[in-house]
């Protein structure tokens, strides 16, 4: 080493001191062409070291491995539908589709491996005089359900009537009355709104509170009126944040160069669709009436809508072939033959797995092409927003997620 600088000298009697340290830093090939080097005549080590280089610049990133446990997310959905809360209802329909699509986002890395999740959602109304007062003018709507069609279906189909508010008991009802995971992982909520006193039947806000409690359901207010302090007091007894919003506001939609192909993409979604069991038929009606309402609501719904059913917080197990194979790897193995669509009557089991097997493949090309367009539409819809500026109205669209992630990420989710 006689041809060496003193800082070159030092730093070569460094790296053989540590060299084993090294070994165990590097890992595999690198770290043993790095050993191998330092321990032998100079030109094998200068080989060795530009080995070890060139293994550590080109080693790609881990990916996370993708679990196929999926973790749960369950909502109740409670809305006041007394007189003067259409505007209300009308948010919840317009950002069902948004609402799902941003909770469903959320990842949990267990044992190393990245879980998604399924999101339930259950609906109940408040408030109408159509329901009798021994009920609480309460009634469930809708169960905890993976079907977001048959969500729409419901909330399209609510409508105001006066009658009292008894918030506290339509809370204490939907935790005492639902089937909620005892999975600790499992993410719960309540989530109500109204825009009367709160304080108003026999169900106290800190026996509600309790309630949810006891169960580990997070309950979040959505208060739609001017100030109150009996919600803002409730929402104490909650340990969260009162949420306010402009229950009369409409989103904004803003256009972009690819919504139409979007929403072409998402119809044509429809065709991979294998309807099987005695509601099968009337589900597949019930997808396209989805369609059709979010259409009707605006541009913003519809694409929404379409975006949604390229991911996979949009599952139809209950009904749809594909999706039931995907979750049941022998789900064509056990159902019965007349319980199949007919264009998989009278077939082989290879013959069913390929066709189902086809499907599944034309619904991922599809899916893809969705995920691509919306990732170039959101950085327009970016860009856009960015150039005009100005606030954001709030709404539930806005709100739900803010709460959300205060649980999520206690529970460890991103």
């Amino acid at each position: 080493m006689s041809g060496m600088s003193r800082p070159t000298k030092k730093l070569g009697s460094w790296l053989r001191r540590h060299s084993l340290t090294l070994v165990a830093a590097l890992g595999g090939a690198a770290g043993v062409a790095y050993a191998a080097g330092w321990h032998s005549p100079s030109t094998a080590r200068a080989t060795a070291v530009e080995t070890s280089t060139i293994a550590i610049s080109a080693a790609p990133a881990p990916e996370a491995v993708r679990d196929d446990v999926q973790d749960t997310v369950q909502i109740a959905l409670i809305l006041d539908t007394s007189s003067s809360m259409d505007g209300l209802i009308n948010q919840a329909r317009s950002h069902l589709w948004k609402i799902v699509d941003d909770m469903g986002k959320m990842t949990r890395v267990v044992n190393g491996k990245t879980r998604g999740v399924k999101i339930e959602l259950a609906l109940y109304e408040y408030g109408n005089s159509r329901i009798s007062q021994e009920a609480g003018f309460i009634r469930q709507v809708l169960p905890l359900t993976t079907d977001l069609d048959k969500v729409s279906e419901e909330l399209h189909g609510l409508f105001t009537s006066g009658g009292s508010e008894f918030a506290g008991q339509a809370i204490e009802t939907a935790v005492t009355s639902l089937q909620w995971s005892s999975d600790p992982a499992a993410m719960r909520f309540v989530f109500v709104a109204g825009n009367e006193g709160f304080n108003q039947g026999t169900v106290r806000a800190e026996t509600a509170m309790a309630a949810a409690a006891g169960k580990d359901i997070t309950v979040q207010l959505i208060y739609c009126g001017h100030e109150d302090t009996t919600w803002e007091a409730a929402a104490k007894l909650a340990a969260t944040d009162l949420v306010k919003i402009e229950q009369n506001h409409v989103a904004v939609h803003i256009a972009s160069p690819q919504d139409a192909e979007i929403l072409s993409l998402g119809n044509e979604l429809n065709g991979t669709y294998m309807a099987y069991g005695a509601e099968g038929r009337a589900s597949v009606e019930r997808q396209s009436k989805a369609d059709a309402s979010s259409a009707k609501l605006s541009p913003k719904v519809a694409l929404e809508r379409a975006q949604l059913k390229g991911k996979k917080a949009y599952r139809n197990d209950n009904w749809d072939v594909v999706d039931a194979v995907e979750n049941n790897r022998k789900f064509l193995e056990q159902a019965p033959d007349d319980k199949l669509p007919a264009a998989l009557r009278g077939k082989s089991l290879a013959e069913k797995q390929q066709v189902v097997a086809d499907n599944a493949a034309k619904r991922a090309e599809l899916q893809s092409k969705i995920a691509k367009l919306e990732a170039e539409r959101t950085r327009f819809v970016e860009q856009k927003r960015a150039k005009e500026g100005g606030a954001a109205v709030p709404s539930l669209e806005t709100e739900l997620m803010k709460s959300t992630k205060k649980v999520a990420t206690k529970k460890g989710y991103k």
